[in-house]
């Protein structure tokens, strides 16, 4: 890597020494799969660059890999890729000078925060889809692309960086008959069946780089190496849990057949409109017409909905005003329905897939990318997803779904406090399902959280209420009537 604000300790030997009469090793900042990386400075040109050098004294395949490196990174002139300053041959082997780049590795961003928003994720997946744009124009194929590859660095630059094990089109193949280069989590399955990759190869690995970003794992890594062999072959990843708006770009990408993935043109449109750089698509009104007639007819799928009144069930997404995926803009006011009149200080609302009552004057939102209708006023809400989720994506398992994957409630798996009480079975309408409540700190204040999960004709439908957890009663009492009016619909 060449990131880093704290060199770690290195070998005193080679510390401060001078490398080609110019370059002098500060410290040693990590190592990789080909060389060890270290800080240092020009002297000549007083700046602070960094020194990759081979790992091995042995000249060979890995000097001539170093070489390549410094000649891939080099052809490629974009602000997203490491800039190559010079190679130096000392005691007879290669040293990469570089561009030295303060901050972290994506790898690192991972480890420390989790899961990235999508609008940070598509912001990060331009960048790193512009540089390998950049690369394959110029006939060298990257085939690392992995969150360990990727810097993040001041002021939001995004580096695509360790081009290693590139490929540079009209020069000599460096892997010989047999061996495998790369990280086998990361590399498409064309390449696992000794296929000649091509740019849609480099695609696979973003796809792979974006699912990790927004779920916080990898799609594909496993126990043992064949393990992971056999899911990336297979195409076998687990679902997503908090992917929305990148979902079908992440599938596209992650397509077996190396044709039928997006150009890398294609994503950074897909990119762009999702980090908010495409305000007016985003805003168009057939655009959401057309999202809200696709989640009613997959409603529509599931057979005799409408048949059965259950209580009413939730989903709360992050209604803070910072969610990327929360809408702003109220939806049209929902009409009340003509064969029931709603309780004193209650009115009816409906949408695809459900109707209920809520109480008299809440704001109305539109359905958002995440599935959700929420209904707000000051730090109340209730949310409702009519079966964006599938049980047998979970094991069939409400309670896992629940505890471990259900995105509503990703704010109480990731807050540094946070209790639930109450987590049990039910049964509903001769349906079954799972409730339990939950505290977490957010917005500044403890949260009180009710949810529900209910499955209806394999469909996961939830109900969460949320308030001040100062407040249980008043959350409760909200809770409990949409809990008791909610009835699924057409």
């Amino acid at each position: 890597m060449t990131t880093g604000d704290e060199p770690v300790e290195g070998s005193a030997a080679t510390e401060q020494r001078l490398i080609g009469g110019r370059y002098r090793l500060t410290g040693r900042l990590g190592a990789g799969g080909m060389g060890t990386v270290w800080a240092g400075r020009d002297t000549l040109m007083d700046r602070e660059v960094a020194v990759k050098q081979a790992l091995t004294a042995a000249a060979g395949p890995l000097t001539a890999r170093i070489l390549r490196e410094a000649r891939a990174a080099a052809r490629v002139e974009h602000p997203a890729v490491v800039t190559v300053h010079d190679v130096v041959v000392e005691d007879g082997h290669p040293w990469i000078v570089m561009e030295r780049v303060h901050g972290e590795s994506l790898a690192d961003r991972l480890d420390r925060t989790g899961a990235l928003p999508e609008r940070e994720a598509a912001r990060i997946g331009t960048a790193v889809t512009e540089a390998l744009a950049a690369a394959h124009a110029r006939g060298v194929l990257h085939r690392d692309v992995k969150p360990g590859n990727v810097l993040l660095g001041n002021g939001g630059r995004v580096v695509l960086t360790d081009f290693g094990i590139a490929y540079i089109v009209g020069e000599e193949s460096l892997t010989q008959a047999g061996e495998f280069v790369g990280s086998l989590a990361y590399t498409a399955p064309e390449r696992m069946g000794g296929q000649r990759p091509g740019p849609a190869s480099d695609m696979w690995s973003l796809g792979v780089l974006l699912y990790e970003m927004v779920e916080a794992r990898s799609p594909f890594r496993r126990e043992s190496m064949e393990a992971t062999v056999g899911a990336v072959l297979t195409g076998k990843m687990p679902p997503f849990c908090r992917a929305a708006a990148l979902a079908p770009l992440i599938k596209a990408l992650l397509a077996a057949d190396p044709a039928a993935r997006p150009t890398a043109h294609a994503v950074v449109e897909a990119l762009r409109a999702a980090a908010g750089s495409a305000e007016p698509a985003r805003k168009s009104p057939v655009t959401r017409s057309r999202r809200r007639m696709r989640w009613a007819a997959a409603l529509l799928s599931t057979a005799a909905l409408a048949a059965v009144t259950l209580p009413q069930l939730d989903q709360f997404g992050d209604g803070s005003p910072s969610s990327p995926r929360a809408s702003a803009r109220p939806s049209p006011k929902n009409s009340p329905s003509a064969s029931q009149t709603a309780a004193k200080g209650y009115e009816n609302v409906s949408a695809p897939g459900f109707e209920l009552e809520i109480p008299a004057g809440w704001r109305h939102h539109d359905m958002n990318a995440d599935g959700q209708y929420r209904y707000t006023k000051g730090e109340y809400e209730l949310v409702v997803v009519p079966g964006r989720d599938a049980v047998a994506d979970y094991g069939k398992s409400l309670m896992t779904y629940q505890r471990e994957y259900e995105p509503e409630l990703q704010p109480f798996r990731d807050s540094t406090w946070a209790t639930s009480t109450g987590l049990s079975a039910f049964e509903a309408g001769g349906h079954r399902g799972v409730r339990g409540q939950f505290t977490w700190e957010g917005r500044g204040e403890e949260r009180f959280v009710l949810n529900r999960a209910l499955d209806i004709d394999g469909r996961i439908h939830l109900l969460l209420a949320i308030g001040p957890e100062a407040d249980r009663d008043k959350v409760t009492r909200l809770y409990d009537h949409a809990a008791k009016t909610y009835k699924p619909s057409d």
